[in-house]
């Protein structure tokens, strides 16, 4: 058996959850915060490797767009695409689906745009305008 998930156009496969009891609220739907620490972790283990780089923080969460619940037992799959990146930002449009494993229906829980800050020595730090950042580049190019 294989779990595999054709991602939205434009958009990268990046990690599942299992909603369980833990994650519920009060109405038996998944809590939305727990939503939100999920699609952040998740654009983070995408930024690490789009860009080759750890050191960076969460500085927002936009356009975030609960579009349908998710109940105990969803399988939910996170997605993420860059939008755009600045000297030192680069910003992921992260959205998450439940899929259905017996039907193969998709149904969309929520989207937004997460943007975060390189920093260095605990400073911001224009990381796409660095060496570091070129040479990282040519290397994943050529792989």
């Amino acid at each position: 058996m294989s779990l595999s998930y054709t991602a939205p156009d434009g958009f990268d496969v990046v990690t599942r959850h299992i909603v369980m009891e833990r994650h519920l609220n009060a109405f038996n739907n998944l809590f939305g915060g727990v939503m939100l620490s999920w699609l952040d972790e998740a654009s983070a283990l995408f930024v690490m490797e789009e860009i080759g780089y750890t050191n960076f923080v969460t500085v927002s969460l936009e356009q975030v767009n609960f579009k349908t619940p998710a109940h105990r037992g969803d399988a939910i799959v996170l997605y993420c695409r860059t939008l755009k990146t600045g000297r030192s930002s680069i910003t992921i449009e992260t959205k998450a689906l439940v899929h259905e494993p017996t039907s193969g229906l998709k149904r969309e829980v929520i989207t937004c745009q997460i943007t975060f800050v390189c920093l260095k020595d605990g400073t911001k730090f224009p990381y796409f305008e660095s060496e570091e950042y070129h040479r990282w580049s040519e290397k994943k190019r050529g792989e």
